[in-house]
């Protein structure tokens, strides 16, 4: 209502202004017509000049600008207006219907309490009129007739403003609930929009022929534009398909939507790629019936990434289940062989064969589920626990568990490491794990000379550890697959020696926990050389992927 009364302001000033010049010049005619005379109250004429070409302009303008002339301007115009009423007119004429400008412009600025003060700043008027000058009333039917008169006027000027008053104020008062919804809505829709945009998933309302009427942030980093999406056809901007081939069309999906729909066995090309998605569509119903116009809210995931671990996993569950299968029926039919021949009474060999045999197929398994226990600590976060580890303390204890292992072999382990090594922070069992592996691989697979396990500075702020041996080394074909899980080299040599073939595929995960990259130098028999490099502080754990190792030759 403040702006309204604000828009309408200055017209009413320069009709106020006009009306004041025009009196102005009503009383130079009355001058000039020897109707009045300077020696009638020079002072008021003096006044009304003054007031009407002066003070009355400059206060009148200031109150439009500035809040605190406004009472001070609606103050004199009252003064000024009633000054000419009492000295240059009479209460019951015509005129006196002008000060209902004067009411509708006090009821704006202070509502209902401006109508009243106005209303009754125009009866004492009236009533002063009667008291200042009673040798006028009697040409006018006297007190009674001019009582009656005035009270008439002044009757009907306060009944015709408080009729347009009231319509004004009613008027208002729509404008501004009018205002407030408004805002209101605006407010809510702003929400709306900062909570669709908070959303990571594409999210876009469609109308029931499939066009698009509002978007989030997300669906225009899903469709890959910066151009808005309000407008246009839905299935123009993504063709889909699903697990047939058969082609999907959303504005088919939006009239089989009742209620809720949920598709996740959807899928669309962008490019070169093939995106797995999930379309969840909830209906807009009208507010009386379905006849209504109708939309929907549909959410768009890409589940590309949960659809490969899907795959991923139900590969990774059958593939066990077959690597599992043999050592089990192994052991199984040298146990079954052993009591077979422990009730014959065979010889003391066969049955210690037999018993071998099977133990050999039970440590196979072992090491099997400890590599999948240790995968599975990895995927589930177990190990990811920052601890400052001595580096030199580690490494000759690592060197003193696999010392025996490489004697028995009659190989030499040698420890290559500076002193004076800085700490690390990292995960002690990751690092461990990423090791443990690296020694006992090179042991295995070296039968003269030497493994040497070591660590050295990189730059100021990172190490690199490393484990080299003189073993049979790998052919480039080999380096491409080694870190893939259940792989093992169709090399005879490599044939000789038992393994899960889970090793270094459980490596590659652990050194993508710890953000690195395994590094592989190898040629065929001159040996192998793995290596890492860690920073000092591990500030973040990664997350597990199956591609993550490089390899050199």
């Amino acid at each position: 209502m403040i702006d309204d009364t604000r828009r309408i302001a200055k017209p009413i000033a320069y009709g106020i202004i006009s009306v004041g010049l025009l009196i102005s010049l009503v009383i130079t005619i009355q001058l000039w017509a020897n109707v009045i005379t300077f020696d009638y109250y020079p002072q008021v004429i003096l006044f009304s000049y003054v007031s009407n070409m002066i003070i009355l302009p400059t206060i009148v303008l200031l109150g439009t600008v500035k809040k605190i002339f406004t009472l001070p301007a609606i103050v004199w115009v009252h003064l000024s207006m009633g000054v000419t009423l009492l000295y240059f007119s009479q209460t019951y004429s015509p005129f006196t219907v002008t000060w209902a400008i004067l009411i509708l412009l006090a009821s704006m600025y202070y509502q209902w309490q401006g109508f009243w003060l106005s209303s009754a700043g125009l009866a004492v008027l009236a009533a002063l009129y009667i008291a200042l000058f009673p040798e006028n009333l009697g040409s006018e039917g006297g007190f009674v007739g001019y009582s009656i008169l005035s009270l008439l006027v002044v009757s009907v000027t306060i009944f015709t403003s408080y009729m347009f008053v009231k319509v004004i104020m009613n008027a208002q008062k729509k404008n501004t609930e009018l205002q407030n919804a408004q805002r209101s809505e605006q407010f809510q829709v702003n929400r709306l929009n900062t909570l669709l945009n908070s959303i990571r998933d594409a999210v876009v309302t469609l109308n029931r022929y499939g066009r698009v009427t509002s978007q989030n942030a997300a669906a225009q980093a899903f469709f890959d534009t910066n151009q808005s999406l309000i407008g246009r056809d839905i299935d123009r901007l993504l063709s889909l398909v699903d697990s047939s081939n058969e082609p999907v069309h959303i504005r088919n999906l939006i009239d089989e939507t009742k209620s809720n729909l949920l598709r996740d066995d959807i899928s669309s090309m962008r490019g070169d790629e093939l995106r797995h998605l999930s379309l969840q569509l909830s209906r807009i119903r009208g507010t009386f019936d379905d006849g209504e116009e109708y939309g929907v809210v549909m959410i768009i995931r890409d589940i590309t990434k949960q659809k490969s671990l899907e795959e991923e996993k139900d590969e990774f569950i059958s593939v066990t289940s077959h690597e599992l299968r043999t050592p089990v029926a192994i052991a199984e039919g040298s146990l079954s062989n052993l009591l077979l021949l422990d009730d014959r009474d065979a010889e003391r060999s066969k049955l210690r064969a037999a018993a071998e045999d099977a133990h050999r197929q039970v440590i196979f398994l072992s090491r099997m589920i400890n590599d999948l226990s240790t995968l599975s600590r990895a995927e589930r976060g177990i190990g990811d626990v920052v601890e400052e580890i001595d580096i030199e303390a580690m490494m000759h204890d690592l060197f003193g568990r696999y010392t025996p292992e490489a004697e028995s072999k009659k190989l030499r382990l040698d420890l290559d490491m500076r002193s004076s090594l800085p700490r690390i922070a990292t995960s002690r069992l990751y690092l461990e794990e990423i090791l443990q592996n690296f020694i006992t691989n090179a042991i295995k697979y070296t039968k003269d000379g030497s493994v040497t396990m070591g660590v050295r500075l990189k730059g100021d702020d990172a190490v690199e550890f490393f484990v080299r041996d003189t073993g049979i080394g790998m052919s480039k074909v080999d380096q491409q697959h080694i870190f893939e899980k259940f792989y093992r080299s169709e090399d005879y040599r490599t044939r000789e020696t038992t393994g899960t073939g889970l090793g270094l595929y459980v490596v590659a995960k652990l050194a993508q926990k710890l953000n690195t990259t395994v590094n592989v130098e190898s040629r065929l028999d001159h040996g192998s050389t793995f290596s890492f490099v860690l920073p000092l502080q591990t500030l973040k754990f990664g997350v597990a992927s199956s591609e993550h190792a490089s390899s050199q030759s």
